[in-house]
């Protein structure tokens, strides 16, 4: 299973100190087993994993899991409401 990345989420990793983008990067890691806490976001094609305060939003289609946007809590369901 492959996991693809949008432009957003690669962003946010590069700007993050490195402490969370170990938390964020090792918790994308365990998506394929479907470890975590996952949730289906209603109204929306997306997933949200969630990992202290901050959120995942992902798709995932044809063996292909694709990260769509990490925000903060609070950032996260404002910004996903917008979609």
């Amino acid at each position: 299973m492959n996991i693809e990345y949008k432009k957003q989420p690669l962003k946010y990793l590069e700007k993050t100190d490195s402490n969370t983008r170990t938390k964020i990067e090792n918790a994308i890691s365990g998506l394929p087993e479907l470890e975590g806490d996952i949730v289906k976001i209603k109204g929306t094609d997306l997933y949200r994993l969630k990992i202290e305060h901050y959120r995942i939003g992902f798709s995932y289609a044809n063996e292909v899991i694709t990260i769509e946007a990490i925000f903060p809590r609070g950032e996260f369901y404002k910004r996903i409401s917008r979609r």
